[in-house]
């Protein structure tokens, strides 16, 4: 028996054509008329902006997957005519995650999340091709009540974005008209951008406001953000404001002030979208990357610090659409800073406001350009005798969000169901798992999944005949009781480690050639060859001809992973992976035998794990200094753990009492 042994055990992103059925749950989350704006950039391959196009007005949603576009409606393009349809549709589940027609794309998607009827989204998943790459960012926000200068008063925290350029501001706005003076503060490919701008109005016509800026008296600059005209549309609270120029590129959003009380941000499930620009090759080379994305974050406090385990879709040039499980630290309690200004991030190239209802904005900081916006998400609301929640959906190693979406062969955990099991019991006896326990069962497009344990939560594995499918159903059967049908996309891999403790944060699980434990006390060391453990790696060769069963043992050899994987240490790539693929003998745990790259630094170094359209940054590896035996381990994975051992150990490892959503994993 070993010691870790007692301690753990690109699908094509689809577009509104595909043949499974999205859950539509969610669909009248949108309902109504809309203002919306939408800033499209297209980049070439070395990071190039090579066009830009702004379209917003009016768009309307009948709540039942089918939206109309004003013809009223403004384009602004530096590539010539643009066609728009007058029409499309659209698909939102019941997690508010959804997708519609791109308007100024035919055939793409703008994939999007709703939070209290605000949509924020990008269509990130279906923007590259031939070289180009697209990264937009659509924003909308229902049309009523019809907003009159009395509507807009007290002070706001605007964060503006222009390719080379982003701004913050305070606006001060009376409830009559006025604004003011106003302080930018911001940064641009050619330096710092600052100073006053008088005289300032604002006019609402129609429901729709008109920001009026005069003159900047400092650092004057022309076509910069917070520059003119503006447009600015507004939540139906008026606590989030957004928009951009009327003949402009630029984009803004912006977050009403609390008063009184030191803003922070509140643990719970956040809802958000960005840009990027990374200008720090600008000077020397001209180039500057941008990306949008979209995604999920987890916020909660660990020890008494705020952590955040979130996942992003987004596209950057020179790659395909990724998605990015990450963890990363938040602070609490000091969102406070001088007027307008915030909090920094950990790494100093956000920065942070939160407003009233406890949405967050933030601005890049020069060189790393960009704007965010983060909204707080309610609780589903559970119905029928048995309910799924369909943001439960989980990596069961890593607790990375239901954006992520699944792969086959991994395991997945769902939490916060009502009435999904009757009691709670786990399968000890090892593989093969079976596809029923205490009378209940998972169905993952209408295929019994095998299922590890049932409770409170449920864990089982994606079956392998889900990646001929781009997008799985899972529903639970409770002796005979059946559950609401939840949605999630299918992609070739979606990595996530097992960490020591359990959910995600921390060390990764990972052995030496001895099969001791690597730990901060005994840690790996450049050089060296070490196994890791993980799920989520997708589809794996047959051996001698026979294809996996799902749940059941692999032989003594293990099986190799389809998709071919990667490893990072520090941001040093492996230059050996000697086997990667599931753990002989095992079903749905996965291991990866790499050789720690010999200029990994000394300390808690981040292990990233990288695969077809996926990306996971979450757990940490302990690195030593000197040099390792690189041929610690052999060539193939040791069969060298007891089937009842790994079973007996994972439920202690990764399953929380405390649902996901309300503290750490």
């Amino acid at each position: 028996m070993k010691s870790l042994s007692l301690l753990v055990l690109a699908v094509a992103v689809p577009g509104l054509t595909i043949g499974q059925t999205w859950d539509t749950e969610g669909n009248g989350q949108l309902s109504g008329e809309y203002n919306f704006r939408q800033v499209r950039y297209t980049s070439d391959g070395t990071g190039d902006i090579t066009g830009e196009i702004a379209y917003f007005g009016s768009i309307s949603f009948n709540g039942t997957g089918a939206y109309t576009l004003s013809g009223s409606n403004t384009v602004v393009s530096s590539i010539g005519p643009v066609g728009i349809p007058s029409s499309g549709t659209y698909s939102v589940a019941g997690s508010g995650y959804g997708f519609l027609s791109d308007p100024l794309v035919a055939g793409a998607a703008v994939y999007f999340l709703v939070s209290n009827h605000i949509l924020i989204g990008s269509s990130t998943e279906s923007g590259g091709s031939n070289g180009s790459f697209v990264n937009d960012l659509f924003i909308a926000a229902p049309a009523t009540p019809a907003f009159t200068n009395a509507s807009f008063s007290g002070a706001y925290t605007v964060a503006e974005f222009l390719p080379g350029q982003d701004l913050s501001s305070l606006l001060n706005p009376d409830g009559a008209g006025n604004l003011g003076t106003v302080n930018r503060s911001g940064y641009s490919a050619g330096g710092s951008i600052f100073g006053t701008v008088t005289p300032n109005s604002y006019l609402f016509s129609g429901g729709v406001g008109t920001l009026n800026f005069g003159t900047t008296a400092v650092n004057p600059q022309t076509g910069v953000t917070f520059y003119g005209q503006e447009n600015l549309y507004m939540s139906p609270d008026t606590n989030f404001v957004f928009g951009g120029s009327p003949n402009g590129y630029d984009v803004f959003v912006g977050v009403r002030n609390v008063v009184g009380v030191t803003p922070s941000l509140t643990p719970g499930f956040y809802y958000e979208i960005g840009v990027d620009e990374d200008e720090s090759q600008f000077a020397s080379d001209g180039t500057a990357n941008i990306d949008t994305y979209y995604g999920v974050f987890n916020a909660f406090l660990s020890s008494g610090a705020g952590t955040v385990i979130g996942h992003e879709r987004l596209l950057y040039a020179g790659s395909s659409a990724e998605g990015v499980a990450y963890t990363t630290t938040y602070p609490t309690g000091s969102y406070s800073g001088p007027a307008n200004v915030g909090q920094l991030d950990p790494s100093a190239t956000v920065q942070y406001t939160v407003g009233a209802g406890g949405i967050r904005i933030g601005f890049g900081v020069g060189p790393w350009l960009g704007i965010e916006i983060a909204f707080p998400t309610p609780f589903p609301t559970p119905f029928g005798p048995a309910f799924v929640d369909p943001t439960g959906v989980v990596n069961t190693a890593s607790s990375a969000p239901f954006t992520a979406g699944i792969s086959p062969g991994e395991f997945a955990t769902l939490y916060n169901g009502v009435n999904l099991a009757g009691s709670s019991q786990c399968w000890t006896a090892g593989p093969p798992f079976p596809t029923t326990l205490a009378g209940v069962q998972v169905l993952v497009n209408g295929s019994a999944a095998p299922i590890y344990c049932v409770g409170p939560t449920i864990t089982f594995i994606v079956p392998y005949e889900t990646s001929a499918a781009p997008i799985a159903s899972i529903q639970v059967v409770n002796n005979n009781v059946s559950s609401n049908t939840v949605t999630t996309f299918v992609y070739k891999t979606t990595p996530g480690v097992f960490t020591i403790p359990s959910g995600g944060l921390g060390l990764a699980a990972a052995e030496h050639g001895d099969y001791s434990l690597i730990t901060a006390a005994h840690p790996a060391l450049p050089g060296e060859t070490i196994a890791v453990y993980l799920t989520g790696l997708g589809t794996v060769f047959p051996v001698n001809g026979v294809a996996p069963v799902d749940g059941a043992a692999t032989g003594p050899k293990g099986d190799n992973a389809v998709s071919e994987i990667e490893v990072d240490v520090a941001g040093f790539g492996s230059t050996s992976v000697v086997y990667a693929g599931l753990t002989p003998g095992d079903a749905g745990l996965y291991q990866i035998n790499f050789q720690v790259p010999l200029t990994a630094p000394a300390g808690s170094d981040a292990l990233a794990i990288v695969g077809p359209g996926s990306y996971s940054s979450q757990a940490v590896l302990p690195v030593g200094s000197g040099a390792g035996a690189a041929a610690a381990i052999a060539n193939s994975p040791a069969s060298r753990r007891g089937s009842a051992d790994y079973h007996s150990h994972l439920p202690r490892l990764n399953r929380s009492a405390t649902p996901h959503r309300d503290a750490a994993p």
